[in-house]
């Protein structure tokens, strides 16, 4: 006696996770970028603690800073658009197109 069961790999189940998993891979993307974004945001605007550092190891340390900052809100910004630009391509295959 055999059981039949629904077969797991149907190309619409098979659809639908694939489209769970890039959603969620975008998510992640998301949420990557913005705390990239943020941290840089944040290292960009508050002043450097130059406690027990020469007034040279303070002026790198600054210049260091502003510079990991500036690249930090670059790439958390591209993280974030790739991420939206891949969530609308998704999204769009998704609905049906209506004449």
């Amino acid at each position: 006696m055999q059981h039949e069961a629904t077969d797991a790999k149907s190309p619409k189940n098979a659809e639908g996770l694939t489209r769970a998993a890039l959603l969620g891979l975008c998510g992640g993307i998301l949420l990557g970028g913005l705390f990239l974004l943020g941290v840089g945001l944040k290292t960009r605007l508050s002043p450097a603690d130059c406690t027990d550092l020469s007034e040279t190891e303070c002026s790198f340390k600054r210049e260091a800073d502003l510079e990991m900052s500036r690249m930090q809100v670059i790439v958390g910004s591209g993280l974030l658009a790739l991420g939206a630009a891949v969530v609308v391509l998704i999204r769009s295959k998704a609905r049906p197109a209506s004449s």
